[in-house]
């Protein structure tokens, strides 16, 4: 597993998405924990590359190494925290989706069920400073 990291969580499962070929969709409004968990399922399935349900170590480097290629072709420093990340063992999809009800549980401020765009500017501004302070 990841060590765990509000940050490379977020910069994993969103910067993921983005490095395959499935077209992305943004996400604008309203998130539901339907809408959240089914990204999560497709974030899984693209990094699963051999379809066996469990992510490797191999398989969780290579997203770790797309991701550090995506943030340097966007002209971003990487943050230093990333170099940090090692994965620590496989990962299975019930293992990687618990995960993603947790963040999601967290990220859902007043426990609605939907992410709205309160909570995401939050999440936003929280990241952005994280960014910050770990390129310092």
């Amino acid at each position: 597993m990841f060590k765990p990291c509000l940050l490379s969580l977020a910069l994993v499962s969103s910067v993921a998405f983005a490095v395959d070929s499935l077209p992305v969709v943004p996400m604008i409004g309203d998130i539901t924990k339907g809408q959240f968990m089914e990204r999560a399922e497709q974030r899984f399935a693209m990094q699963d590359k051999n379809g066996d349900g469990v992510l490797s170590v191999a398989e969780k480097e290579a997203t770790l190494a797309k991701v550090e290629e995506v943030i340097k072709q966007a002209g971003k420093p990487v943050p230093e925290r990333m170099s940090h990340l090692k994965p620590r063992g496989d990962t299975t999809k019930a293992q990687f989706m618990a995960r993603q009800e947790k963040i999601f549980e967290r990220l859902d401020k007043n426990g609605d069920g939907v992410i709205g765009e309160s909570e995401r500017a939050d999440i936003k501004a929280n990241l952005e400073k994280r960014v910050m302070e770990s390129t310092q």
